[in-house]
């Protein structure tokens, strides 16, 4: 062998023996990479398929396991650049689309969650999931036009899914229809008969429909398996107010004064079980607290609580005052057939009385016995003004 001939295949020899050990390496990297990844030693993983991933840039395996490790140590921009670069080499890689969709659900970056549960459902349109996590997406943005026919199918693909079940219920107690969102609870609540979320859609839905028993029932299932928002303790204390279980109410209205944006309210509804039960002090109390939270349309009816209250007392005064503001907030006639009676009583002026009998008379309520007693009282008040009496 000559010396040209000699040294050619030292080299290749050496060639060979570089290449067979890149291999080598390479292959150690990503076998103590794997063992880490599989033992959830996810930083010494996340390391080791990023250095698989430096020597060979186009190892979707190595990417593939690099991102989900930086997912794992919540190392969330580091997840996504190494996702977004494993789409770029395959643009139906369904690993980087399920991890994008799900970062961006976690963030709450609904239109960028939306773009990816779509790439997802096309690319595996059997999945019932990828159904259901996209209509959620459009359900949280409130486009509930959207995100219906997305819930069927998923409902269509897996009848069991009590998220799905959940989802379309709410859309149709959002619409008001419910016949329809019954119809499905029902369907979740032969599923999973104590379902917390079903029990409370379902009691809603019955309030809303005024059958106050059938609310009283749902909550009553669950009530010692949650802690009741001050909303549902709300409703579920008025309801039993309507069924006449006054006692039962107070402790769940008590409950929701904590919340501010049900204290008008559940003090309302304290102050009329409290008068049912005839405890004029506590309905007083509740009564005022109501005036004084009041910022909705309901103001009258404190005032006209409050004066009923006192008429009873015989604090005539104090009635008429509430009598006056129940009628200039609610404008009911009725309250001046009592504001007539009150100041009949109360005032040695009976020009007050009569007033007040003139306008309920020129009403249009339609109470017969209340204007016939109004008309008669008038001309007898009228009589006796005349004879100077």
């Amino acid at each position: 062998m000559d010396f040209k001939q000699f040294t050619t295949t030292l080299v290749s020899g050496c060639l060979l023996f570089s290449f067979t050990s890149l291999l080598s390496q390479n292959e150690s990297i990503y076998t103590n990479a794997f063992e880490y990844y599989s033992k959830q030693e996810f930083q010494e993983a996340l390391r080791l398929f990023e250095e698989c991933i430096s020597q060979d840039s186009l190892n979707t395996f190595c990417m593939e396991k690099a991102g989900l490790s930086a997912y794992q140590l919540g190392d969330i921009p580091k997840a996504k650049a190494l996702f977004f670069n494993l789409e770029k080499l395959d643009s139906t890689n369904r690993i980087a689309i399920a991890q994008l969709s799900t970062i961006y659900d976690q963030e709450k970056n609904i239109p960028k969650a939306i773009k990816y549960y779509t790439k997802l459902k096309k690319l595996i349109p059997q999945n019932p999931v990828y159904h259901r996590k996209l209509a959620q997406q459009y359900h949280n943005a409130g486009l509930h036009v959207e995100a219906f026919p997305h819930y069927l199918e998923a409902l269509k693909l897996n009848p069991r899914d009590v998220f799905t079940i959940n989802g379309i219920a709410e859309i149709f107690l959002s619409n008001k229809q419910y016949i329809e969102a019954d119809s499905m609870l029902r369907e979740g609540l032969k599923l999973d008969s104590l379902n917390i979320n079903f029990n409370l859609l379902m009691a809603q839905s019955q309030y809303r429909q005024k059958a106050y028993d059938s609310t009283v029932h749902y909550l009553e299932r669950i009530r010692y398996e949650i802690d009741l928002s001050p909303y549902y303790n709300k409703l579920f204390g008025y309801s039993y107010i309507q069924i006449d279980s006054f006692e039962r109410s107070i402790p769940l209205l008590e409950k929701s004064l904590v919340d501010e944006g049900s204290k008008e309210y559940a003090h309302y509804y304290l102050a009329t079980a409290y008068e049912k039960l005839e405890n004029p002090e506590y309905a007083l109390f509740h009564y005022q607290k109501a005036l004084e939270e009041g910022i909705s349309g309901n103001i009258d009816l404190y005032h006209r609580g409050l004066a009923k209250l006192y008429n009873e007392k015989k604090q005539l005064g104090d009635a008429i005052d509430h009598y006056i503001d129940a009628y200039k907030y609610g404008k009911d006639p009725v309250v001046l057939f009592y504001l007539a009676r009150a100041s009949d009583i109360y005032y040695k002026d009976k020009n007050i009385a009569v007033n007040y009998y003139k306008k309920y008379i020129k009403s249009n309520d339609s109470n017969a016995d209340y204007k016939k007693y109004a008309k008669e009282r008038k001309l007898h008040l009228q009589e006796q003004l005349h004879l100077g009496m």
